[in-house]
């Protein structure tokens, strides 16, 4: 959901060389899989979540301090070569993994 008001951030991500592609892994606590999204463009890989941390406060509970609170991620990856196949998704604890069937690995980079 663009332009909540929540900030903007870029997960911390890895890009590493599968077989038969790329697989990329990015932190993103608090996300709900119906809450990622990810549009395959001209070149481009573009990857938005939003967030969902409960807050305390609804329970009945004082704020003494949060880590982390709800933010929207945004992650962009270049992708000079075509893909063999769509891009495959999982999102588990937090953590969103996918995987670039590509012909060429050493064209997928971060933008």
């Amino acid at each position: 959901m663009k332009g909540s008001h929540f900030p903007t951030v870029r997960p911390a991500a890895d890009i590493m060389e599968a077989e038969g592609g790329v697989r990329i892994m990015a932190n993103m606590p608090g996300v709900r899989a119906e809450d990622l999204h990810m549009l395959q463009e001209e070149g481009w890989l573009r990857i938005h979540a939003s967030s969902h941390c409960p807050s305390p406060n609804a329970a009945g509970k004082d704020l003494r301090n949060l880590e982390f609170g709800n933010v929207e991620y945004e992650l962009d990856i270049a992708v000079d070569a075509p893909f063999s196949a769509p891009p495959l998704a999982t999102l588990e604890q937090g953590v969103l993994s996918v995987y670039l069937p590509a012909e060429d690995r050493g064209k997928v980079r971060f933008a």
